[in-house]
């Protein structure tokens, strides 16, 4: 661990990922008096938070849709005057495009209450920012964990979206914290007061880029289209080197998965074994305009949102603007299956895919298995915060959702960086 000083004096700090929680940590770092340098590869800020124009119209390629559990975001949005809307509704629609009731059982037959006592009991802290603090209670793959405490209905309200979201299947060997966190951070466990006067789910006007836009301008240094070379950790500070020069800090955040950075660090045997365990999943969004589709609504596919065997296929779609035949699809697969599949499956609902504007694959969700989870992976990943100078942000210690993530990037710049000119 570095050595601490009788009063904290400004650090230098260099960030390297311009999404949402390398912005939210360089926006806590910069409020505390510190000096950040955010550096990003993408010729723009937002991670998976991208937005595009069609037709006039912004839409969001990754995670835009807020509930009433985002409440470091609603201080955002209001802190930087960020106007909302409401979300579009959600339906469920059978292979053929026929609606279908999304089960709730949960919330009537006891599950929740056999649920409650359980999360007091071994996990309660589930919704505080980060993972580590659940992790080993919640190791045991999803389908078992659910099967063990008999809670089938709770799988069936919420494995549809969960799936949709991209989290992947529940017959995939995932760890039950990743479902049991999304579940938690949906709202409808515990309804909680309204937030930026919205009784449900929002999203932002003008896209959900809009947000982490602000962000960076009102950062004093964050640089664009540059590209990290070797991050150099020593005992004096960092030197984080690019193509288009070093950057000198005393400390680094790596607001990028481990296994992203591998390539440039100069890794310990830890960082080494830790970033060869992560996995991921290749999600993707299909910016496509179709005819003939459901409309004015989120919809998921329940057909394709069932199990791992469907993968490729479209699990759902968003039409966000009546008028506009431009839809956001998401699909799991290979790249070269994703279009030709989307052909198939719009086809099925009565529709027709006319124009395929773009098409962005995600290196989504970085998790640890259900055995690494176990043996105690993300407890040995919070353990390796501030030693060689090196601090860990984003979806693998915090969860690949933008509250979750944007929580514990400002939870860790507010233990770990005290305001400058305080005593230690």
């Amino acid at each position: 661990m570095q050595e601490l000083r009788e009063t904290a004096g400004p650090r230098t700090v260099a960030v390297v990922g311009a999404g949402p929680s390398g912005l939210a940590v360089a926006r806590e770092l910069e409020r505390a008096g510190h000096r950040v340098t955010v550096l990003e590869q993408q010729d723009t800020v937002a991670g998976k938070c991208q937005s595009v124009h069609v037709d006039g119209h912004a839409f969001d390629l990754g995670g835009h849709i807020c509930t009433n559990r985002y409440e470091r975001i609603a201080r955002l949005l209001t802190d930087l005057d960020v106007e909302t809307e409401r979300t579009s509704r959600y339906r469920v629609l059978d292979a053929g495009g026929r609606a279908l009731r999304q089960p709730m059982a949960f919330l009537r037959d006891g599950s929740l209450q056999r649920y409650q006592a359980l999360r007091a009991r071994q996990f309660p802290r589930i919704g505080e920012p980060g993972l580590a603090h659940s992790a080993r209670a919640l190791a045991a793959p999803v389908a078992d964990w659910i099967a063990e405490h008999g809670l089938q209905s709770m799988a069936e309200s919420f494995g549809t979206g969960y799936t949709a979201a991209g989290y992947g299947h529940l017959d995939d060997d995932i760890p039950a914290l990743y479902f049991v966190k999304y579940a938690e951070m949906t709202g409808l466990l515990d309804p909680g007061r309204e937030l930026l006067g919205h009784p449900g789910d929002f999203t932002l006007v003008g896209g959900f880029a809009t947000l982490w836009r602000r962000v960076a301008e009102e950062l004093k240094d964050v640089r664009c289209g540059v590209r990290v070379t070797s991050v150099e950790r020593r005992g004096d500070g960092v030197r984080v080197r690019t193509d288009s020069g070093p950057v000198e800090a005393d400390d680094v955040v790596l607001a990028v998965a481990p296994d992203r950075i591998l390539p440039v660090l100069d890794a310990t045997d830890e960082e080494r074994d830790l970033a060869a365990r992560v996995r991921g999943n290749a999600y993707h969004t299909t910016l496509a305009a179709a005819s003939g589709l459901p409309a004015d609504a989120f919809y998921f596919l329940a057909a394709h949102t069932a199990s791992r065997e469907t993968a490729g296929h479209c699990v759902s779609y968003h039409h966000r603007y009546p008028g506009s035949e431009v839809r956001t699809f998401y699909s799991y697969g290979r790249p070269g299956d994703v279009t030709a599949l989307l052909r198939e499956d719009v086809e099925a609902l009565g529709g027709r895919l006319t124009e395929v504007h773009l098409q962005r694959e995600w290196a989504f969700m970085p998790h640890f298995g259900s055995a690494d989870l176990a043996d105690g992976a993300l407890e040995r990943l919070d353990a390796l915060q501030g030693r060689n100078r090196t601090y860990y942000v984003g979806g693998l210690p915090a969860f690949e959702l933008v509250e979750c993530a944007v929580a514990h990037a400002q939870d860790l710049a507010r233990r770990h960086f005290p305001p400058a000119g305080s005593p230690r």
